[in-house]
Parts: structure tokens; C-alpha cells; sequence
């Protein structure tokens, strides 16, 4: 064996040993959480695909409908207003809060729809959070009950972000679930190491747009505290059901130098253009108009 064919096979052992090496130290890792929260799931990935049979929600392979085009029209002007080269930019405008006044208006629902559509993006990678800590209903429509997610990442130094994130079976879709309930969320959202997270995820990649499903601003202080890590908010309002003075209540406690905007959800009759509700405090009267 030649000197040369010699160093090549030390380097391929080399290689083969630090692989290894990386192997029993994400094993060890995974030990050790698993040991410290055995109720705990850590799960890499997930099926989107069966519980959009199910669900009245968008299909990867589906057609042309009125809900695919309304959906179209209600991502595009936060995709402008995220990466949109003409956009007056707000800070982590990448980064959409999605809430309502109270619950039971559909805003899990429109989360996930709102992902489905944006993933189909040829150049924008999407990952929820699930931010409602004391309902969750976003981690169990997907069945990630019992997984690490954001509170993990708030409490514990064990984990990193590669531990939460959830991939799924669609392209470009990946999810944080909630993790475990913790009477200390409020407080959890509104620290330091929340802000660096969020600043983190929302800078890491410049394709990624973040959509953070949180819970009603009505009925808990944390959406409040949470709205001002974001630069785009959307509030889902339920046509029939939720009362003006509860919308103007819950639009009250933002701040109007964010770019918010309104989903008018469960529409009983549709005219063309008239599905998205428009925007409150956006710093640039032509931007972020839905067609």
C-alpha cells in the first residue's frame, strides 16, 4: 500500500470514529432526556396527510377551489410584507402571530391552512409554533401530545431547537409543539431567553416564514405579551358569532405600530375579494392589500 493509500484509509477511519463519536453523544443525549422527562416524546416526524382527510383542510394535490384561492389571497400580503422587495419591512415580519378575540373562531384551523398554503410556495419554508400552552390544540390535531416542544426549550438547557422542530410529511412544513403545561407560561413568553429564541428562528433562514398559533387575547395575558415578539398579527374573526365590541377590545391591546390584519373565518356568503378583512396599523397605506 502506497503512502498516499495509506493516509486515505487513516482519514476514512478517522471519519467512520467521528461519526461514531456524534452517534453515541446524540444517543447519550437522548438517554438523558429521556431519563429526566419520561413522559416525554421526542418525535422527529409527523403525518399531516392523515388528518387532512379528515379535516376539511388543504390538499397538497388539490385543484383550483374557492378555499385554495382564498387562502392565496390571504398569505400573499404577508408574504409581501415578509419578503417582498417593495415592503415597508417591519422587524421579523417573517414572524405572524395568529390569534382571536375568543375561542372557538377557527384559529387552529386557519393556522394550519394558512401553512398548507404557504408551503406550496416554490420558495418559502414554513414552521408552526404552537403557542397556546393551556389548550394545545394544535399539538393534538397533529398527535403530538406528550412531545418536547416550546416550554422544553424555555426551561430546560438540554434541549436545542433540532430537538423540538417536527418534520412532516409535507414538504417545507415543520412544526414546535407546545410541550408540557406550565402555570409559568406567561412569564416563560415573556423572557429574555423567549425574545433570543424567536430572534433566532425567525433570522436563521431567510426563506422560513414563522406562523405562531396563540391563544385568544380575551382570555389570557400571555397573547399580549407574546404579540410583541411578532411583526405581523392576524386575527381570525368568525363571521355571526364574535361581537364588534369584543374585536375592537381585543385589537385595543395591540400595539398599532405592528402590521395587523383580519381573517374573516366561517363566511356564510362569499363575493369575490371580500374574504380577507383588512389591515389596521400598517405603516404603508398601499401595503398589504389583499386583491
Amino acid at each position: 500500500m502506497s503512502s498516499i493509500e495509506r493516509a486515505m484509509e487513516e482519514l476514512k477511519q478517522e471519519g467512520v470514529s467521528g461519526q461514531r463519536k456524534l452517534d453515541n453523544e446524540a444517543m447519550d443525549k437522548k438517554a438523558t432526556i429521556a431519563g429526566s422527562y419520561p413522559d416525554r416524546n421526542i418525535t422527529k416526524k409527523c403525518s399531516f396527510q392523515a388528518m387532512l382527510k379528515h379535516g376539511g383542510f388543504l390538499l397538497p394535490d388539490m385543484k383550483d377551489t374557492v378555499q385554495l384561492d382564498e387562502y392565496r389571497q390571504i398569505k400573499r400580503p404577508l408574504l409581501i410584507n415578509a419578503f417582498g422587495k417593495c415592503a415597508v419591512r417591519e422587524e421579523r415580519a417573517n414572524l405572524v402571530m395568529i390569534t382571536s378575540s375568543v375561542a372557538g373562531e377557527g384559529k387552529t384551523y386557519t393556522t394550519i391552512n394558512l401553512a398548507l398554503s404557504m408551503a406550496m410556495e416554490r420558495d418559502t419554508t414554513v414552521l408552526i409554533i404552537d403557542g397556546d400552552n393551556i389548550r394545545a390544540s394544535l399539538t393534538r390535531s397533529l398527535g403530538l401530545d406528550g412531545s418536547i416542544g416550546l416550554i422544553e426549550l424555555l426551561t430546560d438547557e438540554n434541549f436545542s431547537v433540532e430537538d423540538t422542530i417536527v418534520k412532516t410529511d409535507i414538504p417545507k412544513l415543520s412544526v414546535i409543539p407546545s410541550g408540557r403545561v406550565n402555570a409559568f407560561s406567561t412569564e416563560l413568553y415573556a423572557s429574555e431567553k423567549m425574545q433570543h429564541l424567536l430572534k433566532e428562528l425567525a433570522e436563521r433562514y431567510n426563506d422560513r416564514i414563522i406562523l405562531f398559533d396563540s391563544p385568544p387575547l380575551l382570555q389570557t395575558s400571555q397573547t399580549k405579551v407574546l404579540s410583541h415578539h411578532a411583526g405581523q398579527i392576524m386575527l381570525v374573526v368568525e363571521e355571526g358569532k364574535t361581537p364588534l365590541k369584543a374585536v375592537v377590545e381585543a385589537v385595543g391591546l395591540l400595539d398599532h405600530k405592528k402590521i395587523i390584519g383580519t381573517i374573516i373565518n366561517k363566511r356564510r356568503y362569499r363575493s369575490s375579494g371580500d374574504y380577507y378583512g383588512g389591515y389596521y396599523g400598517v405603516p404603508d397605506k398601499d401595503q398589504g392589500k389583499a386583491s
